[in-house]
């Protein structure tokens, strides 16, 4: 600190008093006047007689105040209005960031304001606005659901009235001509409203009840079923020829490698397996030699199995064996399209290939733009299908009951990897065949996939199937009660029919019991997570208006202290005087 400047007519001095616990400013002028202030009284008069009475003065306090300095005046930099500006500064700052979070209701409002918080929450903002989203698509789910349910319920009302009119007619006190015509009529017009509610049944656009939803996971089960000729013919990319006497059932199976699988032909307490290294690939040739040099006591024969893959399986885990009392021939036909022949006599084939996760099982490879033909006695008939295309069952279905063929074809999916099965339904005579060709799959109804969670996980999604409800699929087709012996046939199918309609109206009020639990779910979860949300971002509203009074002072109390502050070298200019 300088001395004070002193004239020789008049003087000016500044102190600068610091206090116990504080500091505070006073200011004194004396020209050739009195001086007086709280600390200091000075009389006009000599210098030394001023400093010394000055000095005599702070003597006397020595508990008040600690020591007193004489500042000098300046004019280039005023210290104390810098630091009056500075401080104005902050608390306007602080004011207008209060202001900003109460009008908001944020506590975070950039990311300058809490980097890690605005991350967090940013992220959790994310999820609650899935999970609202997934509750949505499960309420549109059951909304769905509910159509296909309204929908089934007359199929049930409808079905049960047939199975009340082919009671009826089964009765032997009915004539054909008269009475049991006029109930045949009315069974048909029931029949063709089923068909029409199946086909007009629809929410948002999608078909519900016409197959195109058929249930079902990757890897189905294809089940060719119903009255064909003597023999029927499917051909596939596991193509074999298989041929046996009536009675028997034979099963192929070809997998893939690194797995053990089996040949296996079975009849009449008759079982012949194939068994090869697991850790060995296998050639056709290699399985051809097996079965040439397989060991046992036949006693039948005419049994002819011929298998044709695509690519190297292997077979088995203890080699080459044979057991039962029949033989097995397999042979390679790698330059043929094979085919399974279902002999009209019992004979079942399964064709399994690992491996298989898509949806669809391609049939042939070439194809022609046709579909027609009829089968009768020792008729053949040929279904050819666009190359490139995938047909659902129903798509079949519908060209089988176009062309009067009493074949059906269904969707199962209940088990794993793709197979496909061929079974007579009837005992039909003739020679004839039935053959599926073409360079196209055969494909499951599709089904639909709702969202119900906020993450891609399998977990977070719910296959929803509903059955094909066409008369054609329910086994109705042929229902004629016209006649008594046509009555007492159509009551255990269309109980079956019933059935059928029961099962799928069970698995719809399943999953609407499930998405309603899910809702509930995604309904706490929502809470929850935007609870933890609003304490990361919300403000405290009762603290931040404490904040904003405080700052507010302060701004207030730095505007003042600022004037006073560039009030004070104005005090210069006393000495131009």
């Amino acid at each position: 600190m300088d001395k004070v400047h002193i004239n020789r007519e008049w003087f000016l001095c500044t102190f600068l008093v610091n206090k116990r616990g504080g500091v505070y400013d006073k200011y004194y002028r004396a020209e050739g006047m009195v001086c007086s202030g709280s600390l200091v009284q000075c009389q006009t008069g000599p210098v030394r007689h001023w400093e010394k009475h000055f000095l005599n003065r702070e003597k006397e306090f020595p508990e008040q105040y600690n020591y007193m300095e004489v500042i000098s005046m300046r004019i280039q930099h005023n210290i104390m209005a810098l630091n009056s500006s500075r401080q104005l500064g902050v608390n306007n700052s602080a004011v207008s960031k209060s202001l900003e979070k109460l009008s908001s209701g944020y506590r975070i409002n950039r990311a300058g304001d809490d980097a890690a918080g605005l991350a967090i929450s940013e992220k959790m903002r994310a999820q609650i606005k899935g999970l609202t989203a997934a509750s949505d698509n499960s309420q549109d789910a059951i909304s769905l659901v509910q159509t296909a349910e309204g929908g089934l319920q007359e199929v049930h009302s409808m079905l049960n009235r047939m199975q009340e009119l082919a009671t009826k007619s089964a009765n032997g006190t009915y004539t054909d001509e008269v009475d049991r015509k006029a109930l045949q009529d009315e069974v048909s017009a029931l029949k063709d409203e089923i068909n029409r509610i199946s086909d007009g049944t629809d929410f948002n656009g999608i078909k519900l009840l016409d197959g195109s939803m058929g249930a079902g996971s990757a890897g189905k089960v294809v089940d060719l079923t119903g009255t064909a000729s003597t023999a029927g013919k499917i051909v596939g990319n596991t193509k074999f020829t298989l041929s046996a006497p009536e009675g028997y059932t034979v099963e192929i199976t070809a997998a893939a490698k690194g797995t053990a699988n089996s040949a296996t032909w079975v009849g009449d307490k008759l079982t012949i397996t194939l068994n090869g290294d697991k850790t060995k690939t296998y050639t056709q040739e290699d399985i051809d030699n097996l079965i040439k040099n397989a060991s046992g006591s036949p006693k039948d024969s005419g049994v002819k199995v011929e298998l044709t893959v695509d690519k190297d399986f292997k077979f088995g885990d203890d080699g080459p064996e044979a057991t039962g009392a029949a033989a097995v021939t397999l042979v390679s036909e790698a330059a043929k399209q094979a085919s399974a022949v279902d002999n009209a006599n019992g004979i079942k084939v399964t064709a399994n290939k690992a491996g298989l996760n898509t949806k669809k099982l391609t049939i042939s490879n070439n194809a022609a733009n046709k579909v027609g033909g009829s089968i009768d006695g020792g008729g053949d008939f040929e279904l050819n299908l666009v190359a490139g295309e995938t047909y659902t069952a129903n798509d079949i279905n519908k060209m089988l009951s176009e062309a009067g063929i009493d074949l059906t074809v269904d969707f199962d999916g209940t088990q794993t990897g793709a197979s496909l099965s061929i079974a007579s339904a009837g005992n039909a005579a003739g020679a004839g065949e039935f053959i599926l060709a073409g360079g196209t799959g055969l494909a499951e109804g599709g089904g639909l996939k709702l969202q119900i969670g906020d993450t891609n996980d399998s977990y977070n999604q719910l296959e929803l199937g509903i059955a094909d409800m066409h008369v054609s699929a329910l086994g109705l087709t042929n229902v004629d009660i016209s006649t008594r012996e046509g009555a007492a046939d159509a009551i255990s199918k269309i109980k079956d029919a019933i059935n059928q309609v029961s099962t799928s109206r069970g698995k719809l009020g399943a999953i609407q019991n499930r998405l309603e639990h899910t809702i509930n779910n995604l309904g706490v979860t929502t809470e929850n997570i935007t609870a933890a949300e609003s304490r990361i971002r919300d403000v405290d509203m009762a603290k931040e208006m404490m904040e904003f009074t405080k700052n507010s002072v302060l701004m207030q109390s730095a505007q003042a202290m600022l004037a006073q502050a560039n009030q004070q070298p104005q005090s210069i200019l006393q000495l131009l005087q």
